[in-house]
């Protein structure tokens, strides 16, 4: 099902929106301003959701921030709040997938060891994109979040790719 077109606030109607990589191109690149910078937006996504379902059996992301705006700004980054459909699974992780799975969060106020470093913030994919994982319970707090519009008091809509 195709991403609904955007309102006169150029964002995507309030509400999740259910979609998969094809649709979210098709809106949310082809049919944006800034063509070449969200090309680049859109294969960070789809190389991380690639990684994602290798390590989460079945979920849902829901896709948000800049990349559902449809503005004359250049969009940073893509946001994406991984939920898994069974916590269990994650808990399941080998050492192995367990780091794959860390390395796909954005971390605050990390501490390197060698070298030495503190860093105010690591995202995933050099900074094209900031991943999130929704705790069991906690999804109407991440639909707000995930809802908040670019105007104070708007909403916007988000994408849903579930797998």
């Amino acid at each position: 099902m195709p991403l609904p077109y955007w309102t006169s606030e150029n964002v995507l109607p309030p509400g999740r929106h259910p979609a998969d990589l094809s649709d979210i191109y098709e809106r949310l690149v082809w049919d944006a301003p800034h063509r070449n910078d969200r090309e680049l937006l859109f294969s960070a996504l789809s190389g991380y959701l690639g990684v994602v379902y290798r390590l989460i059996p079945s979920g849902r992301a829901w896709v948000g921030g800049g990349l559902v705006v449809r503005t004359a700004d250049v969009p940073r980054d893509v946001d994406v709040v991984l939920i898994p459909d069974e916590w269990g699974a994650l808990k399941r992780l080998d050492g192995r997938a367990r780091s794959m799975l860390y390395g796909l969060l954005t971390l605050r106020g990390v501490i390197a060891e060698q070298p030495v470093t503190y860093l105010d913030q690591v995202q995933p994919v050099s900074g094209l994109l900031d991943g999130f994982l929704c705790r069991p319970g906690d999804e109407d707090a991440w639909e707000a979040v995930w809802a908040r519009g670019p105007v104070p008091g708007t909403l916007k809509g988000f994408a849903e790719v579930a797998w």
